[in-house]
């Protein structure tokens, strides 16, 4: 037994010394990476041990790689990946060579809840979808609309929720304020519909709870391989089943938006013709 209990000690103290060296070996490897390249599983754990803090972790991974960084995931799927804030490489990826940064079929299966959008689009889906948007966006109608819709949001929304705050000496989430500032202006603006997240009482929004949780979904399938999100979606398990009830939710809520619209275009035609 005394043997045992001595082997065992010296096992444990050959795995220790082994992980230490491992460890002091891969900072030295890595000595000018901000990310530690482990074997196997590349830089996915410190990824995942800041999921919480995910924005504000890459922010400073940017911050201090000058505006780009390549990050090297697990060897067993393509998980690779590189990141940047710099404009003129944001420019010449996504508007002057576009077409030498094709998404693919990987890319569009992990969106799949967000659709078949400008995107995830490709070739020539891209460029019409883009040529629609321009046109939309560059129309004074549009513009008009947005400067109206941000202004009754400010006033109707942001100003009360800041006011409330102060009155009561409370502390308030910025991030969490600007997020439903911003859904509500785009529900307004394409779906014709306040949900009127933002307000005092910060209420439960299902469709916008919907649409955080697909967001996060795509993040967490970047992060596996695609055999594990993908048997995960087969059996319902997990996240893919959270996400399965909010792409339903969404839907649900998006489809009711096209019905109200599609009554009211109806009944001012109706209007019109008597």
């Amino acid at each position: 037994m005394a043997m045992l209990g001595y082997s065992e000690m010296l096992v444990a103290i050959l795995a220790f010394l082994f992980i230490v060296t491992l460890t002091l070996w891969l900072w030295w490897w890595n000595g000018n990476s901000l990310l530690i390249n482990w074997p196997v599983v590349g830089m996915v754990p410190q990824l995942s041990w800041n999921s919480y803090r995910l924005h504000d972790f890459l922010t400073c991974i940017l911050q201090q790689s000058q505006g780009t960084f390549l990050f090297k995931g697990h060897w067993f799927g393509d998980k690779d990946f590189v990141f940047t804030s710099d404009s003129m490489n944001i420019h010449h990826i996504l508007s002057k060579n576009f077409a030498n940064y094709h998404k693919g079929e990987d890319f569009r299966e992990i969106f799949e809840p967000m659709g078949d959008g400008i995107f995830i689009s490709d070739s020539d889906n891209w460029r019409n979808l883009r040529r629609i948007f321009h046109s939309v966006l560059k129309s004074r109608r549009f513009e008009l609309a947005t400067k109206t819709t941000m202004e009754q949001k400010i006033l109707n929304g942001l100003f009360p929720i800041l006011k409330n705050a102060s009155m009561l000496a409370s502390e308030v989430d910025i991030q969490d304020v600007l997020k439903r500032f911003m859904f509500d202006n785009i529900c307004l603006l394409v779906l014709g519909l306040d949900p009127n997240s933002l307000s005092p009482e910060f209420p439960h929004i299902p469709c916008a709870k919907a649409y955080d949780d697909m967001s996060e979904a795509a993040i967490y399938r970047h992060t596996l391989p695609g055999s594990i999100w993908k048997l995960q979606r087969w059996l319902q398990i997990g996240k893919e089943k959270k996400v399965r009830k909010a792409w339903d939710i969404f839907d649900d809520f998006a489809e009711q938006c096209i019905t109200r619209k599609r009554q009211q275009l109806g009944q001012a035609a109706e209007i019109r013709r008597n």
